[in-house]
């Protein structure tokens, strides 16, 4: 459906799934499409290999791309072969944190061409993806931002924020209280060999918030490639087991780095399925000799780390940003998909300016599953709240307080206390935490 007549008359939105030989070499319009994408995003001009791989990778996905063309392209320009626009989307399952889960519509790779702005291109993007998605089924949309003033027209609520902080090994230790279990060093192709996959995959399972790796993203964790696709030389590895255990557990992957006048340890992957593996994983980096500080830019907001270390002035936040974006399309498939703190009965009307989750609910919790029903329109008399989808999105796994919302003057409450109610309600039993990007 076109936005409008000026887009329909200058633009030819097209979508298509991604394409190579049997060699890997990417169809013609999948190589303009990454090389638009790779122009949008800064990134240097891919080698013939790097494309194949990035190829092979997004066949692997199973994603599904757009691409917005300049119907009379100037001569010499790339109009004439990119798309000015592109988009993507795939199946990405987002955790509960109880061992269930929900499918998300995961979008990426959102790009507008500078000369082309303003002009519609990823309102045309966005509601073609979406409509799409709720028909094949999704009831949640998902994405990770480069931008955080970009999505919430669209209906998108920050749900998961992460900080990037630094450690100062000289006040960090020893803890407050004792570490527990065994940390070893191993070679990286060990850890890449299903042992490191399936860590995450116990991680996944008990953290609110995380969402399934993209085929892409595990030779960047493991240390195998840089983020541009270049083999990496600088990455390292351990493990950690519980007292007695064969079992990993946990593992983190580092690398060391001159940055000014210190000497620091970045990590590059943490990942742990016991909150003893986090902090024993945690102690080991801070042990490693001739460096300064320990950099995670992916730090969940209540890390456990302030509260162990020896000085928790040690700790510095550098930065703090939006992480995951979630869209409800299907308010009832999302909420009963999810489990709840406590019992309760509360009726949402939501607004929604692109109409797919618009309408008033009735939520009912018992023993902690949802059950929702879709009321009628006259029902207003009876709203406990009230809130754009965006917000809905925010609150969705918890992480966001509504009462804060609701401070905020974006949440209607008929009481206060219904507010408190419903944060109880949404309450997860550990801190969100993602940390995948995609």
């Amino acid at each position: 459906m076109p936005i409008n007549d000026d887009f329909d008359n200058r633009f030819d939105l097209r979508e298509f799934t991604p394409a190579a030989d049997a060699d890997g070499v990417p169809d013609d319009r999948t190589a303009a499409w990454m090389q638009a994408v790779g122009m949008g995003f800064h990134e240097g001009n891919p080698t013939p290999e790097v494309l194949a791989r990035i190829a092979g990778n997004m066949i692997a996905d199973q994603e599904t791309l757009l691409g917005v063309h300049v119907r009379e392209p100037l001569p010499g320009s790339v109009d004439e072969t990119w798309p000015a626009g592109t988009f993507t989307w795939f199946r990405k399952a987002l955790s509960w944190g109880d061992g269930t889960g929900i499918d998300t519509q995961a979008i990426s790779a959102v790009t507008v061409r500078p000369t082309e702005r303003r002009r519609g291109i990823l309102r045309a993007m966005m509601t073609h993806a979406l409509r799409r998605g709720v028909e094949d089924g999704y009831a949640v949309a998902s994405l990770t931002a480069s931008e955080g003033t970009i999505y919430r027209r669209f209906g998108f609520g920050c749900a998961i924020r992460e900080r990037a902080v630094s450690v100062r090994r000289n006040r960090a230790l020893p803890f407050l209280a004792p570490t527990s279990g065994t940390v070893s060093v191993v070679p990286l192709a060990w850890l890449a060999d299903r042992v490191g996959q399936d860590v995450f995959a116990r991680f996944d399972a008990r953290t609110p918030g995380s969402m399934v790796r993209n085929v892409a993203t595990w030779p960047v964790v493991f240390g195998e490639l840089t983020g541009d696709g270049e083999p990496a030389k600088d990455v390292r590895a351990a493990v950690h087991r519980a007292e007695g255990s064969d079992d990993v557990d946990g593992y983190v992957t580092w690398r060391v780095k001159e940055s000014g006048s210190d000497t620091s340890v970045e990590i590059v992957d943490l990942v742990y399925a016991t909150d003893e593996a986090y902090l024993s994983l945690w102690e080991f980096l801070l042990s490693i000799d001739l460096n300064d500080v320990v950099r995670y830019n992916r730090s969940r907001l209540d890390d456990p780390i302030v509260a162990a270390l020896g000085d928790n002035r040690a700790y510095d936040v550098d930065h703090e940003e939006d992480h995951v974006w979630l869209r409800v399309l299907d308010v009832v498939a999302t909420l009963e998909s999810r489990p709840y703190a406590v019992d309760g009965s509360l009726v949402l009307a939501v607004s929604d300016t692109l109409g797919f989750a618009a309408g008033t609910y009735r939520l009912e919790v018992v023993d902690g599953r949802g059950t929702v029903t879709r009321l009628a329109d006259e029902a207003g008399d009876a709203v406990d709240v009230a809130l754009d989808v965006a917000d809905l999105g925010a609150l969705l796994i918890g992480s966001v307080d509504p009462v804060t919302l609701a401070a905020a003057g974006l949440v209607w409450a008929s009481d206060p206390a219904v507010v408190v109610r419903l944060r109880a309600m949404l309450l997860p039993a550990r801190t969100p935490h993602g940390i995948t990007y995609f």
